[in-house]
């Protein structure tokens, strides 16, 4: 039995074993996330196609790959295609339960595209479901991005006071710290709170966070790790925020100085730097000067693409100046550009749309193919270890049942040997005193027991069943179906309760167990004599009209079915 057991365990490891594809192998360069992270903004077909080749090999994990591929489209402003790969990596990572940062990591760029992509709802979902994930993991900056990004979902949605609510959480959890990544998106968070602020015509609150954001860059610029350009960028854009906001409120000279600031960059003498000038100079009415860094700034829009909104802007600040020069004949004409390039951005967005969805149709239905594929192969294995597997149980299963039935099977024999034994020394005992004379009479009356005469009624008691046993047997009185009590007391002279008492003492049972032990006896006899009757027919046979019954008190009786008795008894007799 125990070498049974070693070899099913022994054939069901074997199965589940994983298949070794060769030797282990470094995993090339290209194939690493840091090196995709390093080139997909400059090369994000040539990374994608790096990503493709990843997958077929094996060489990264597929939710990593889906991470990337969604970063990649959503640099490449292909959100709905970043949105179906971070929610295939999501949906990995909350099935497979072992990767917590890297779903936290996924919620986060869910709720973020779901925001670009207008679905406010649910991208708070997301931002709500991820808020408790990364508050679990103590993660602060993805609590941070999610904080905003539900404040940006309220302000969409036209809660603007309670979207501001969650900016400024996101902001305090940030604020006094010493750690450089937190104060890189402190200061994001500040300008992108400070343009929300102005787009409100909130000047006095945008002015304050402003200065908030130029302490903040005062301090970074004293950290080496951060880049001197980068920060040169920012302090342009605040220095001449600054001084718009400034001079829109009324204090001149501040707003003077911090032009002064701006001019002492290095980036504002550059075409971005310049126009970032442009609404103070609007204020000022140095409308020329706006139209210079204007058209500066437009020049390097059409080296690229002026099919966006940023351009736009450009002409619409164009479009002021030259109505307060009242060269109302070139506002016409940039009205009219406006038109045509809102109309060329709309038929633009719909056939990225349409190409968008059209890959997305494509991917879908590889995807579909290979997911079909590897489906129809995973269901052959598990058949083919589910048979095995199955004719292995069943045989052991069939074994047990054989062992446990010739077990039983022998048990059974033994038990019947011992009964027929009974059997013969009581029928050898019942031949022997069939021919003595025995004296059958009953006294006229039998009194009630009395505690001083107590063994002397036992032995009354003793003599009066001995009796009453022979003539049950005699007469076969038990195989009556209607024998009572009543009849037995008037034979013996007894009121019930000391024919009760006898019966006690005499059988160790009460009157239906005696007279049960007598027709259980004769259902034996039967089944010896008469192998060939029904069981229906021995039971009635024997006084006993319910074959439930009979199974019962023949169970209870001989440890056995009188099914296993039959059985049991034609072994014994072949």
């Amino acid at each position: 039995m125990g070498h049974f057991y070693y070899l099913c365990f022994l054939l069901l490891g074997f199965l589940s074993l994983p298949v070794c594809a060769g030797e282990d192998k470094r995993v090339p360069e290209q194939y690493t996330k840091e090196y995709m992270m390093k080139n997909y903004m400059t090369q994000p077909d040539r990374v994608l196609q790096l990503l493709d080749e990843a997958e077929a090999n094996g060489a990264m994990p597929l939710n990593v790959v889906d991470e990337l591929r969604s970063v990649v489209y959503r640099n490449m402003y292909r959100n709905k295609s970043a949105f179906h790969y971070a929610r295939r990596a999501y949906v990995h990572d909350s099935l497979s339960h072992n990767a917590p940062s890297h779903l936290l990591t996924m919620t986060v760029a869910m709720a973020e595209l779901s925001h670009l992509l207008s679905e406010y709802k649910e991208s708070m979902r997301y931002a709500v479901q991820g808020m408790e994930l990364a508050r679990e993991l103590k993660d602060i900056q993805s609590e941070c991005k999610l904080l905003f990004c539900m404040g940006e979902n309220k302000r969409m949605l036209s809660f603007k006071e309670e979207g501001y609510q969650f900016f400024d959480q996101a902001i305090g959890l940030l604020d006094d710290s010493k750690n450089e990544d937190h104060e890189v998106m402190l200061s994001y968070f500040y300008g992108v709170k400070m343009g929300y602020l102005i787009a409100d015509k909130r000047s006095n609150d945008a002015l304050e966070i402003g200065l908030q954001r130029e302490k903040l860059l005062d301090k970074m610029s004293k950290q080496p790790e951060i880049r001197a350009d980068l920060l040169d960028l920012q302090f342009t854009y605040i220095y001449s925020k600054l001084a718009y906001l400034f001079q829109l409120t009324g204090d001149r000279e501040r707003a003077a100085a911090y032009y002064k600031k701006y001019q002492s960059t290095n980036a504002s003498s550059t075409p971005d730097g310049k126009f970032d000038a442009t609404p103070y100079l609007l204020l000022l009415g140095e409308c020329q000067a706006v139209l210079d860094n204007c058209r500066d700034f437009k020049e390097v829009m059409r080296q690229q693409d002026t099919l966006n909104n940023q351009y736009l802007t450009i002409l619409n600040l164009e479009i002021l100046a030259n109505t307060k020069l009242e060269n109302y004949k070139t506002v016409i004409d940039l009205q009219r550009v406006i038109a045509a390039i809102k109309d060329s951005i709309y038929q633009r967005e719909k056939q990225n749309a349409a190409l968008e969805l059209d890959t997305l149709y494509e991917l879908n239905e590889k995807e579909a193919r290979i997911s079909e594929q590897a489906f129809q192969l995973k269901i052959r294995t598990i058949t083919l270890i589910c048979i095995l597997s199955g004719t292995l149980l069943a045989l052991f299963f069939l074994w047990r049942l054989w062992q446990q039935n010739r077990v039983i099977r022998n048990k059974n024999k033994a038990l019947v040997k011992r009964i027929n034994e009974q059997f013969s020394m009581q029928e050898e005992i019942d031949r022997s005193q069939s021919g003595i004379a025995k004296d059958l009479s009953f006294p006229e009356k039998v009194e009630d027991e009395s505690g001083a005469n107590e063994e002397q009624d036992k032995q009354m008691n003793k003599m009066i069943f001995e009796k009453l046993d022979y003539i049950i047997k005699r007469d076969k009185m038990y195989l009556s179906p209607n024998l009572s009590r009543e009849e037995l007391t008037r034979i013996v002279r007894m009121n019930n309760t000391r024919f009760a008492k006898m019966i006690k003492e005499n059988t160790d049972t009460n009157l239906s167990g005696y007279i049960n032990n007598l027709r259980l006896d004769y259902a034996i006899y039967l089944m010896k004599e008469h192998p060939d009757y029904t069981l229906r027919a021995i039971a009635e046979s024997s006084g006993i009209s319910s074959m439930p019954t009979f199974h019962q008190l023949f169970k209870g009786r001989t440890g056995m079915t009188p099914m296993e008795f039959k059985n049991a008894q034609n072994d014994i007799n072949i």
